[in-house]
């Protein structure tokens, strides 16, 4: 999902499409007269509605997962080299998939020597108008522009707005956690 779509939906469900249109389709054109502002300005302020969103989602409720493959003589693994912003290590697995034992530091994890994967929970990026999403899966275009729209009705002064759509917003996450695959333990029988 690109973050322009996003962005329109989140007007459209603002009721302010008509006025970012024609700045979304590729003009410049300006906001109509009596809109809260320019176009260009509306639009920067959903976007960066749209980064607190995604940004909230991966700390708070849904992470991001990624897993990195890297070398090391030492056994010392900055997290500068990782790709992304590494929040919280999951586990560190050596060559062959096995679980390796890891320790933790302010700026780097401490493992065997050699090669290793390292799979981590991350913060995403800033993103701009032109960019994707880097949630793929279990999080819908809709529920981001809920969380957009309650992030801008705040910004924008309206707090009972805003309330009204971060209840949407909250209800939909919480649709997504139920949507999420689950592990199920194996009924036992006690002798």
């Amino acid at each position: 999902m690109t973050v322009k779509d996003v962005v329109a939906l989140a007007a459209k469900e603002l009721g302010t499409y008509e006025e970012l249109e024609s700045f979304l389709a590729g003009d410049t054109g300006e906001a109509t007269e009596g809109g809260t502002g320019d176009a260009k300005a509306q639009v920067n302020l959903l976007v960066d509605c749209f980064n607190l969103v995604e940004n909230e989602l991966a700390l708070d409720y849904l992470p991001l997962f990624a897993e990195d493959e890297i070398k090391s003589n030492t056994g010392t693994i900055e997290f500068s080299a990782l790709k992304r912003a590494a929040v919280r290590i999951v586990r560190v697995t050596d060559q062959w998939g096995n679980g390796v034992k890891f320790r933790l530091f302010p700026s780097y994890l401490k493992t065997q020597p050699g090669t290793v994967s390292v799979r981590y929970t991350y913060t995403p990026e800033k993103k701009s108008l032109e960019d994707e999403s880097d949630y793929r899966l279990h999080v819908s275009e809709r529920m981001f522009a809920y969380g957009i729209a309650a992030e801008y009705s705040l910004a924008m002064g309206r707090f009972e707005e805003a309330a009204i759509w971060d209840k949407k917003y909250k209800d939909s996450i919480e649709a997504a956690y139920r949507a999420q695959p689950c592990e199920r333990i194996r009924s036992r029988r006690w002798v």
